[in-house]
């Protein structure tokens, strides 16, 4: 399986600037990554160390910026102050020519250092960089050369040359083909490793359309691929529809794993043994033993009836058809009206008079 280039970084080692990964530290018998590759990592960190652009000093070639010629100051209408302008004008060609000669005696800067030394701290820089294995191969190929007697441009060449990378197009082509979605990889990884594997298979323009056909191919969850087959999409939309899909269900498994938050309700409403809209329970009572019970719970107390727990609304539910008495839940009768021990008696639940729960 072809691996990206983040997972083949070796350490730094005794690499000049933190952070900046040997090109070929170990003694293994192919570079962790290509040459291409490593140089697009060592661009940005010789600038941010530096201050200029390695690739600048290696293409370009050294260039002399001079100053700008001055103007002339006009030499007025009368000869007095002709003669006065052309005086100040003489003395400002000699200081600019002056300083043109200074500046070409000094040569080309970069950054306030002059080119050439510029030049041999990027030789250095690349040198050291390289790895044991790296300067290993390099003196192998050209054992006659020393860093200080080549040129940035023609070490920048004979590097590509010893670590240029001959590939096989129909190998690389086999491995993109027969790349499969692996289960520890996201959706956004395993795209991202398709690109990168069809950059290496010559394939023009083609690249972002054959790589989002095989992830459409080779993605593990049938359902995202049955919506990217609906319609015809771009490789930059199959990604973000892919990335979204995804980004929802670990939303989802996340929510689910919280666990459910159930809410409290008072006792008089949960507890209830019988239905809003339900003839009560009938009770029974034993006057032997002092107890009212429930015939549906076989359930009382001594002293007075055993009646269900109801709200304020159940009030003018329960009439005197029930044989129920609707204040205390005793057995109700006309003499039982006038002596009701929860006639004037407050509620512990709506707080109100007229009945208890």
């Amino acid at each position: 399986m072809a691996q990206s280039t983040a997972k083949n970084l070796q350490p730094a080692g005794n690499s000049p600037i933190p952070g900046l990964p040997c090109f070929w530290e170990a003694h293994t018998a192919k570079a962790p990554m290509t040459w291409k590759e490593w140089l697009r990592i060592l661009q940005p960190a010789v600038y941010a160390r530096e201050g200029y652009d390695p690739m600048m000093l290696i293409r370009r070639g050294p260039s002399l910026v001079l100053p700008p010629e001055p103007r002339k100051y006009p030499r007025g209408d009368t000869p007095e102050v002709a003669e006065a302008m052309d005086k100040k004008n003489k003395k400002l060609m000699e200081a600019w020519e002056n300083e043109c000669f200074r500046l070409k005696a000094r040569g080309p800067m970069v950054n306030g250092l002059p080119w050439t030394e510029a030049c041999d701290r990027v030789k250095s820089i690349i040198y050291m960089a390289l790895g044991t294995t790296g300067r290993l191969r390099f003196h192998q190929k050209y054992p006659r050369d020393e860093l200080h007697t080549i040129s940035l441009e023609d070490f920048s060449k004979y590097l590509e040359e010893t670590f240029k990378e001959v590939r096989n197009v129909t190998l690389d082509r086999i491995n993109l083909f027969s790349r499969n979605h692996e289960n520890t990889e996201t959706m956004e990884e395993f795209y991202g490793e398709l690109l990168q594997m069809a950059t290496k298979c010559d394939l023009g323009t083609e690249e972002k359309t054959i790589a989002r056909d095989l992830f459409i191919w080779k993605v593990r969850n049938d359902e995202i691929r049955r919506k990217l087959c609906e319609e015809v999409v771009t490789p930059n939309k199959a990604l973000e529809i892919a990335r979204t899909w995804e980004l929802g269900r670990q939303t989802a498994a996340a929510v689910s794993s919280a666990g459910v938050v159930v809410k409290e309700e008072p006792a008089f409403l949960v507890n209830r043994p019988y239905d809003y809209g339900q003839r009560p329970p009938q009770q029974t009572n034993d006057y032997r033993q002092g107890w009212t019970r429930n015939q549906n719970t076989g359930r009382g107390r001594p002293g007075r009836n055993t009646r269900p727990e109801i709200g304020n609304s159940d009030r003018g539910r329960l009439t005197t058809t029930a044989n129920q008495c609707f204040r205390c839940g005793g057995v109700f009768s006309q003499e039982h009206s006038a002596r009701c021990p929860a006639k004037n008696a407050e509620c512990r639940v709506c707080k109100k008079r007229g009945h208890i729960c």
